[in-house]
């Protein structure tokens, strides 16, 4: 182990960007995975505000994503189309290129389900300075409330909007459909939400040829296990084997997300042990709203299918946007809760409880 500053343990958007940052700094880094960067499927979306973490180099950029439809229920109830509001990415392609600096080694590093931290010794060499970013795979299974995803890349023969994303709520699902396109004829579909992969797989079957009837499967159906029970912060600012990512709880309950949450929870450890920043304030924000969001999911999670198509149809789009990306200014949202259905006041209440 000698001759490396930092070991880290995954290769997912947490571990690459923290190698980014290190190797970019000088630092010298060995990391760990066995399978490639970027191998776990999922919706490889990201807002904007991304940049706030890493600047994503244009040849990464899949397409500009400018706006989206909402569907309920198969029935459209809001679309918006302006500013551009994020990216659809090359997952695998940036993974590698935020590694390409580090030495990457293809080996699995057995870690203690409870308490994520290797079994072996020879598997690092100073516990401070090795990061653990192992995803939902490594996320400790007791007191963790986890999703299941699955999608499908297709090619279809009509031209598709490469600038809108569309989300489709079933009103009898706690999750959503999405379909993400990748260039004009070329989408990524998938389903996630509570409940079982077989449940999702034949949902997602069904789902592809209503929306595509003219369409060619390019890719086998994948799933994934998403880790939506919020910020385990111990686990994050503890000083020996600090881990970050999905493994630590860093994805937006609400909508999934994860790809930006696990490079803002690298940017912040990076920090800290560079610049002796406190992690929990320099994201502050992120894991406020992680939190928040995993308060709404339960509340949506005890709601009957008919009062969560309520909220969804009464909420105005900038606060029904400004939720799902944890960017909603709680000062704004007091001033709506007098103009809103009663449905939506509850989904408030719920966000401005600490």
């Amino acid at each position: 182990m000698s001759g490396h500053d930092f070991i880290v343990i995954g290769a997912g958007p947490a571990g690459a960007a923290f190698t980014y940052y290190a190797s970019s700094r000088g630092y010298r880094v060995r990391v760990y995975d066995l399978h490639a960067p970027g191998s776990k499927p999922c919706g490889w979306a990201v807002p904007l505000q991304i940049k706030k973490y890493i600047n994503i180099p244009r040849e990464y950029i899949l397409t500009e994503i400018r706006g989206f439809r909402i569907f309920l229920d198969e029935k459209m109830v809001r679309e918006e189309r302006g500013e551009l509001w994020g990216y659809i990415v090359d997952k695998p392609g940036l993974l590698n290129y935020l590694i390409e600096s580090a030495e990457l080694v293809k080996k699995p590093i057995i870690l203690n389900r409870s308490s994520l931290r290797p079994l072996r010794k020879d598997d690092y060499r100073d516990p401070r300075s090795t990061i653990i970013a192992v995803g939902s795979i490594g996320a400790p299974r007791l007191g963790t409330d986890y999703i299941n995803a699955v999608q499908q890349i297709v090619k279809v023969k009509r031209s598709i909007d490469t600038d809108i994303i569309e989300i489709w709520f079933d009103s009898s699902l706690v999750g959503y459909y999405w379909v993400f396109p990748r260039d004009t004829h070329v989408a990524d579909i998938g389903v996630g939400g509570y409940g079982s992969f077989e449940e999702f797989k034949k949902r997602l079957v069904i789902f592809v040829k209503k929306r595509f009837r003219d369409s060619e499967s390019l890719s086998p159906i994948k799933g994934a296990r998403i880790n939506v029970g919020g910020v385990n912060v111990s686990l994050f600012v503890r000083d020996e084997f600090p881990v970050i990512g999905e493994a630590a709880g860093f994805v937006y309950p609400i909508t999934g997300e994860g790809i930006r949450p696990s490079i803002a929870s690298a940017f912040a450890l990076f920090n800290k042990m560079e610049k002796g920043t406190d992690p929990l304030k320099t994201i502050n924000n992120v894991i406020t709203w992680i939190n928040r969001q995993r308060k709404l999911l339960q509340k949506i999670i005890e709601s009957r299918p008919s009062t969560r198509a309520a909220v969804l149809e009464s909420l105005p789009t900038s606060l029904f946007t400004s939720i799902g990306l944890g960017e909603l200014d709680l000062k704004s949202a007091v001033k709506l809760l007098l103009s809103l259905p009663r449905g939506a006041v509850k989904v408030l209440q719920v966000l401005l409880r600490d």
